[in-house]
């Protein structure tokens, strides 16, 4: 949690040495948004009017679920967690744009199993284990995507937007707890998660919104 406040210091700081650099020759807008990253607010300037735009994004939502796999049975909480630093480009100076940046990436996935009965793990036949097993992320994510829309430059003062991309947040990296099971147990079930988690590392990135600019 502490560096996830960090990252949002230290991207706010960002966006705000940029904004008031600019802020007295272009346009503000503020964005309210909802995809696949969660819940999300937006600020936006330009910094070449009709060309470039730059925003702050800050996006969350919590998610749980039961997740069962044959005799296994799951409470998972999916967290969303990202702050992103974006720059658009208007290559044909209408709303079309296109996109690069980082995000700052506090995604996790937690899983805790209950009511377990016998499990195989690793080869070997547990019954009523505790398994715990978190799947974390690298916390810097690039970015990269397009989109439809221009908070600043449009001249109307609200409009929407609708965005397309993928973050690339690295191998996921996965740790499982479970006491009473040996190492080289959980070291095999640990490789066989890797696995079938590798195709994780890119991360799709869909969202609406609608601004509004100042």
């Amino acid at each position: 949690m502490k560096k996830f406040q960090h990252g949002i210091k230290a991207l706010s700081l960002i966006a705000v040495l940029g904004i008031s650099h600019t802020a007295q020759a272009n346009d503000f807008a503020i964005a309210a948004k909802v995809g696949t990253l969660g819940f999300g607010v937006e600020a936006t300037t330009n910094i070449a009017p009709l060309f470039a735009n730059v925003r702050l994004q800050g996006n969350g939502f919590n998610y749980n679920t039961t997740i069962t796999d044959t005799n296994v049975t799951y409470d998972a909480k999916l967290k969303l967690a990202t702050v992103g630093l974006l720059a658009d480009i208007y290559p044909f100076a209408g709303k079309f744009r296109v996109t690069g940046g980082a995000y700052y990436n506090g995604n996790k996935l937690t899983m805790n199993a209950r009511s377990l009965g016998a499990v195989v793990i690793g080869g070997t036949t547990y019954t009523n284990p505790t398994v715990s097993t978190t799947v974390d992320f690298n916390k810097f994510a690039p970015y990269v995507g397009i989109g439809w829309g221009d908070a600043v430059s449009s001249g109307s003062p609200i409009g929407f937007s609708v965005e397309l991309g993928a973050m690339y947040m690295g191998k996921p990296k996965t740790s499982i707890v479970a006491p009473g099971v040996s190492a080289a147990d959980i070291a095999s079930e640990k490789s066989r998660l890797d696995s079938s988690l590798k195709n994780m590392q890119f991360y799709p990135v869909a969202s609406v919104g609608v601004n509004f600019r100042f």
